[in-house]
């Protein structure tokens, strides 16, 4: 697992800059979410400070930094948590059995299913909470 470079346009620890093609289609989704959110957020609100969640780590109890910052300086990143294979599966018909260090073939498209799902709804659903103050 790569350290973290937070002056990366999206730190993340997965080796990001090799993979230039999902890096230009990530680097594009930001400046649309923000396009979005200036098109269909509260009237002025990218002069207003929104209390978000900023993956700041990879660390238990140490993930995730609530501060307040104006949208267009909010920046996210890409971290996956080190491996461990003496782990066990926790829940499921593979409770017990240790972790997996790749998805298994037939497990892919339902995985893909579901992180499709998460990726079209979790920026609607986080900016429906936000607090805003002026």
């Amino acid at each position: 697992m790569a350290d973290i470079d937070y002056s990366e346009k999206i730190p993340n620890n997965v080796n990001l800059a090799e993979d230039k093609t999902l890096q230009r289609a990530l680097e594009q989704w930001q400046p649309s979410y923000l396009s979005w959110w200036k098109d269909m957020g509260p009237d002025g609100s990218l002069a207003y400070d929104v209390y978000l969640r900023t993956a700041v780590s990879v660390e238990s109890g140490g993930w995730a930094h609530f501060d307040y910052v104006k949208m267009p300086d909010y920046r996210w990143g890409i971290f996956l948590t080190p491996a461990d294979a003496s782990r066990p599966i926790q829940f499921g018909e593979n409770k017990g059995k240790p972790v997996w260090q790749e998805v298994p073939g037939e497990y892919r498209a339902n995985l893909r299913r579901i992180i499709v799902t998460q990726g079209d709804t979790e920026p609607r659903r986080s900016t429906t909470f936000v607090t805003c103050s002026r």
